[in-house]
């Protein structure tokens, strides 16, 4: 594995541990189950990571070097990855802790948010393993000659890591069932829509082929609704 892989899974991992001391913090060091097997399955996640580098190396090292698009990453997105970033991975951990009912039992429910999640994370994996120009950033490839890709999840949907990414939005508000946390669940997932929406356009107008695969694959993020 090289040295950038390497700094990538140690992120991700990172990710996971700062997210669990905010939830602890704001939990006054209380975990309880239902966070407890939360947080196993979210950090047994990364082994996603590192099966796709097994598959899909490139693609992984593009992902994991963002400094190096920065130059050509539309304003609007950086300020909308920066956004999703502090709320995704931080701020709805640190509400989740300071709102959780540790006396709430598991449930039907809570397993059936557990079995999504992973499901989400599968989905994030075949688009990965899927699209070799899946990168961090919103952008056109030109120096890479990006083409469409209209196979695996994109035949059913044009953005199937967004889509996951809604599929996590309400796995962890069954997860922490309360309002607070709903709230920065919405708010993630307005993200997720205004950046596909954004994104979506910017495709059709710069990479050539797009605006047939728009025809040709009508939803966005959920079949037969968006």
């Amino acid at each position: 594995m090289s040295k950038g892989m390497l700094l990538y899974t140690a992120r991700l991992v990172g990710e996971r541990a700062i997210a669990l001391g905010l939830f602890l913090a704001a939990s006054h060091l209380v975990l309880g189950t239902r966070a407890l097997v939360w947080f196993v399955v979210y950090f047994a996640s990364v082994a996603s990571a590192a099966w796709l580098y097994r598959t899909s190396a490139d693609t992984l090292e593009r992902r994991a070097n963002i400094a190096a698009t920065k130059d050509s990453t539309p304003t609007w997105d950086k300020v909308i990855l920066a956004l999703f970033w502090l709320l995704a991975y931080f701020v709805v951990y640190w509400v989740a802790g300071a709102t959780a009912d540790h006396a709430r039992p598991v449930g039907p429910l809570f397993v059936a948010a557990i079995v999504f999640y992973v499901l989400s994370t599968a989905l994030t994996t075949w688009a990965l393993r899927t699209n070799a120009y899946a990168e961090s950033v919103s952008r056109v490839q030109t120096e890479r000659d990006q083409q469409v890709c209209s196979s695996g999840p994109y035949a059913y949907v044009r953005h199937p890591m967004y889509s996951a990414i809604l599929m996590w939005c309400v796995a962890i508000v069954a997860v922490f069932p309360s309002w607070a946390v709903a709230g920065v669940s919405v708010a993630v997932a307005a993200l997720i829509v205004v950046r596909t929406l954004l994104e979506d356009t910017m495709l059709a107008r710069e990479l050539p082929g797009y605006e047939a695969y728009r025809a040709q694959v009508r939803w966005r993020l959920v079949p037969w609704l968006f």
